[in-house]
């Protein structure tokens, strides 16, 4: 069995690696939700059978299709982690001792997001909303501006790298679906569930956040 320096080694090389992937899947994922654009899974033609005129739909296909082999690797990355965190884990003989330690994070977030009874606990903020555009989905949520992010989906942080970037693709992933958000509002956590959608603005959300 490799050392805990190995291991931790490891680890890094593969949290890089996933992070990498998110970017890159967080980057398509926006040029195909942009005004006009049909999206992760949308038609790439109309009621007619004609192409969706303005649209290449070469490129779409190719996205879509890169697209579905980083979320294929990104999910062999995440089993390899958990794989390598439990047997560091092992090695250190200390796990809850390790709750805090950041290569245990994204195991802590999966179970609390599981859970969603209520604010993740110990959950702190990670991205601070700026800006909320009447009528749009984050909007018909509730989301206001000035609400601190605690957790959206199954992404907390801040101890996790590329927050924002995660939130984006998750958005992507769930299109049409309903996602349960986290937020500190005047000292009260309050839970709002957003369903990212195509709307007339831009994106699947209609609001901004900045890391905090």
């Amino acid at each position: 069995m490799a050392s805990i320096d190995e291991s931790k080694e490891k680890l890094k090389e593969l949290y890089a690696t996933r992070e990498e992937m998110e970017k890159e899947m967080a980057e398509i994922a926006q040029r195909l939700t942009e005004p006009g654009m049909p999206g992760l899974r949308g038609a790439l033609v109309d009621r007619e059978g004609f192409p969706i005129p303005g649209v290449d739909l070469y490129q779409v296909r190719g996205d879509r299709g890169r697209y579905a082999t980083l979320r294929n690797d990104h999910a062999e990355v995440t089993k390899e982690l958990e794989k390598r965190l439990a047997e560091l884990h092992l090695q250190a003989g200390a796990i809850e001792k390790q709750q805090r330690d950041e290569d245990d994070a994204f195991m802590r977030a999966r179970a609390r997001a599981a859970a969603q009874y209520g604010a993740p606990p110990g959950a702190r903020a990670f991205a601070y909303v700026d800006e909320v555009t009447p009528g749009s989905p984050a909007s018909m949520a509730g989301m206001r501006v000035g609400d601190v992010v605690l957790m959206f989906g199954d992404v907390v942080g801040p101890h996790e790298a590329n927050t924002l970037p995660r939130v984006a693709s998750m958005l992507a992933e769930r299109e049409g679906h309903p996602v349960a958000v986290w937020v500190s509002r005047g000292g009260v956590d309050v839970r709002l569930d957003v369903t990212p959608r195509a709307w007339e603005g831009r994106g699947l959300l209609g609001c901004h956040m900045r890391p905090r």
